[in-house]
Order: structure tokens, then C-alpha cells, then sequence
């Protein structure tokens, strides 16, 4: 019926955009392919669906109904009416498998077709310049309560260059060759997450938990990592206090999987399983090239696009800040030359990007690169002193990286109720 139904919408209105928004073709009209081929070919050939007349001159028999439902249910019903008789084929062939003792390919064929169902897409397009009140709206909601929508990121010079991260819309990428110091800066950001109250999820691809969570000592404590790592004895008491006091040091939690918590390398899937169970706030991963590919890409570049794809489509669904670190594939050309294409593997990253931060350190400086950002100006510097084994950076002011003009841009520090905010 909802065939029927379609074909009698499209030769009524003659609006074309039902079938080609949704690229709509002749498998969705199982018991009416050559009605719809006719239909089709007339558009392609003339550019409007035909009308009436000339279509019953062609199937006299057709049955003329008229149709009152929306051409967004019509799209939807007929997807549904598809994906059903895909369906159906599928498990009639999955169950002939079985009664041949072929489970594994009865297996791969039953996930493969979770892959091959489909939704329709729907054009609902909005007027900016006649449309103002929900982006007002949104202004306001920002501007009286600025905690709800931004998140500061451990560097109060670099939350004053991209105003933190936004709590809904952000895949952000931390990318430096190896060695630099990744780790540390992604684990800098949890706490400042956990210090804002979030709940923060951490999955480390090679570290232990008890290693992250040295780390994370350090930079809360600026006790020595080394100390603590190897069991210098002369840290035992300031280690021993500080951990007695770090339970109600944070409004906010911070939670660690690793690989050997769940048998093996974590996927998106599985990243989406973490989120789920343990309500995250926003997600840190350490690093790209340790997940696994749910879908089980063929060469590296495959795997790293599918991944860098599936860390985007998990952020648009569960709409919290995932921050990923990524492995530079090279060493810069020309000072202060960096771009999206260094990224090991995959330029997907850097597209699927919403901020990228390239880093490199050299003699106890670090510099920090903002590569990509949608809401600010790219390609500005930061330079720290630092010190990892105590979870020190201090910055270096200067009067080339572009923050010499921060009075000129919003003073976040006045959102967060006055207090030091980037502390």
C-alpha cells in the first residue's frame, strides 16, 4: 500500500524532491518498478514528473487514490517497507546456512545486514534571516549560564583563545610525534573536566591503570612521577596525604578502561558502551591508533578513516566533548609550519576535526599549535615551560602568538561567578 501511496503523492504534486533527496530507485517499488521507471525516466528526460493523464495512458489500470499523509511519513514508510523485505531475504538466507552447517557465514551475512538497513533523510531547511528567535534564544541561554554550554581545558591561555570546549559539539584531536608528551596533556584536560564536576571517561590503549593514574597524581599534586613509579621512599608521606584528600578534592569523577578490562582493544562500539553505562560528561582517548575498527577496514588508512568516522558519529549522538590524541606521521618542514595533513594514517581526522592542537617540546619548552577551530582564529601559538615528571606548565608570555589582543576577546574568567576560572 504505502507503494501505492507514494506514486499517487508524486503524480498529484509533481514534487520531485520525494524521491530525490533520498536518492529513491526502483527496489523500493517492489510491485510497481515499472510505474516508477516510467515516472523516473520522464523526470531525467523533461525534468518533471509527469502528470496524470499522461501517466494513466500509459498504465490505464493503475489505481488512483487520494493521499492526505506527509511526504516525511511516505519516505519513512516506504524505507521501513524496503528495509523489512531486505530483511526477510536475509534471515530466509541466514536459516538455509544454518541447515548447511555454514554458522560462520550465517553470522557474517546477519551483521552485515544490520550495515545495509537505511533511513531516510529529511530536508526541513531554516531561513536565518527571518528565523532569529531560536538563535537569540541560544545567545541568551549562553551568555546568562556559560558553565552549561563551554568547558575550560586545563590551559587558561588556551580556553582564552577558543573559549573552551563546547560541551555539545566537539571532537577535538591532541596530535604531536611520539614522545612529546601526549598523555599528559590529555590527562590535564580530565582533571580540568573532573574539576568542573563532569564525569570524565579516560580509555588508555597502552597504559595501566595505575600508570594513568600516577600521572594524573602528578599533575593534581606536582609530586614526582618518577617518585612515585619507581618507590623513592623520601615522597611517602606528601604522597600518602595527598591521596587521603584527593576523595573530596573533586566535585567530579574520572573513570579508566583499558584494553585488559574488556579482552582486547576497545572499538567505537565499545567507547559507546562506556559512555552509556557510566553516564559520562566527555570522553578522553589515549590515542587514535590503539582502537579497533568495528568494521574491519582492510589497509591502515581504511581502519583510521573508519574509526576517525565512528568517533564523529558517536559525538553527534551521545553530544558530549570526546578529545582524542593522534600520532603526527612527521617532523615539521619549516618552523611553525603544521597542518591537518601530518596526522598518521588518515586526513579523515583532520576533517572530522573540530579543533586540532599540534604540539612539539624541545628543551623543556612546549609549543602548542591551534591548527583548526571553528569559533576562533587558527593557526596562533602557545609556549610553555614545562617539567612532566612534576606536572608543571608555566607559560611564557609573547607578543607573537596572538594573545597580546585577548583584551580585545570575551573575558571567560567573569562567566565562571568570578572566580579563577583557569586556575
Amino acid at each position: 500500500m504505502i507503494q501505492l501511496q507514494v506514486l499517487n503523492k508524486l503524480l498529484d504534486t509533481g514534487d520531485s524532491s520525494l524521491i530525490l533527496v533520498n536518492n529513491i530507485d526502483k527496489t523500493f517499488f517492489s510491485d510497481y518498478q515499472n510505474e516508477f521507471e516510467f515516472i523516473k525516466n520522464h523526470l531525467d528526460t523533461y525534468g518533471n514528473i509527469p502528470d496524470m493523464d499522461t501517466f494513466l495512458s500509459k498504465f490505464p489500470d493503475f489505481d488512483v487514490i487520494k493521499v492526505s499523509e506527509t511526504n516525511d511519513y511516505l519516505i519513512d514508510s516506504l524505507y521501513e517497507d524496503k528495509n523489512k523485505r531486505s530483511l526477510i531475504r536475509v534471515f530466509k538466507n541466514v536459516r538455509e546456512l544454518l541447515s548447511d552447517g555454514n554458522t560462520e557465514d550465517a553470522m557474517q551475512l546477519y551483521i552485515n545486514a544490520a550495515d545495509n538497513i537505511v533511513r531516510a533523510k529529511h530536508i526541513d531547511s531554516v531561513d536565518i534571516l527571518k528565523d532569529t528567535e531560536e538563535r537569540y534564544d541560544r545567545y541568551l541561554e549562553v551568555s546568562q549560564d556559560y558553565k552549561k554550554h563551554r568547558i575550560r581545558t586545563g590551559f587558561k591561555e588556551l580556553d582564552d583563545m577558543i573559549g573552551g570546549w563546547d560541551r555539545h559539539e566537539e571532537l577535538a584531536t591532541i596530535a604531536a610525534r611520539t614522545n612529546q608528551g601526549k598523555s599528559w596533556i590529555l590527562l590535564k584536560v580530565a582533571i580540568a573536566g573532573a574539576e568542573q564536576g563532569l564525569k570524565v571517561g579516560i580509555y588508555s590503549g597502552e597504559m595501566s591503570v595505575s600508570k594513568v593514574g600516577y600521572r594524573i597524581d602528578t599533575l593534581i599534586s606536582n609530586i614526582s612521577n618518577s617518585g612515585m613509579v619507581r618507590g623513592y621512599r623520601e615522597i611517602q608521606n606528601q604522597y600518602k596525604k595527598y591521596l587521603d584528600e584527593l576523595p573530596n578534592r573533586f566535585s567530579g569523577s574520572i573513570k579508566v578502561l583499558t584494553p585488559d578490562k574488556i579482552g582486547g582493544p576497545a572499538g567505537v562500539t565499545a567507547l559507546r558502551a562506556f559512555i552509556e553505562k557510566e553516564g559520562l560528561d566527555m570522553l578522553c582517548i589515549d590515542q587514535h591508533s590503539l582502537l579497533e575498527d568495528d568494521r574491519h577496514g582492510r589497509t591502515p588508512i581504511e581502519k583510521a578513516s573508519n574509526i576517525s568516522k565512528d568517533l564523529k558519529n558517536l559525538q553527534v549522538l551521545k553530544q558530549i566533548p570526546i578529545i582524542a590524541v593522534s600520532q603526527l606521521n612527521r617532523t615539521k618542514q619549516e618552523e611553525g609550519v603544521v597542518d591537518s595533513s601530518m596526522i598518521a594514517q588518515s586526513d579523515r581526522i583532520g576533517q572530522d576535526s573540530t579543533i586540532m592542537l599540534f604540539f612539539e617540546q624541545k628543551d623543556g619548552i612546549m609549543t602548542m599549535y591551534l591548527v583548526k577551530s571553528r569559533d576562533s582564529v587558527n593557526m596562533k601559538h602557545i609556549k610553555y615551560a614545562i617539567n612532566l615528571d612534576k606536572g608543571i606548565f608555566q607559560y611564557i608570555p609573547e607578543e607573537d602568538n596572538g594573545l597580546e589582543d585577548s583584551s580585545s576577546c570575551h573575558d571567560l574568567a567573569t562567566e565562571f561567578d568570578g572566580e579563577d576560572a583557569f586556575g
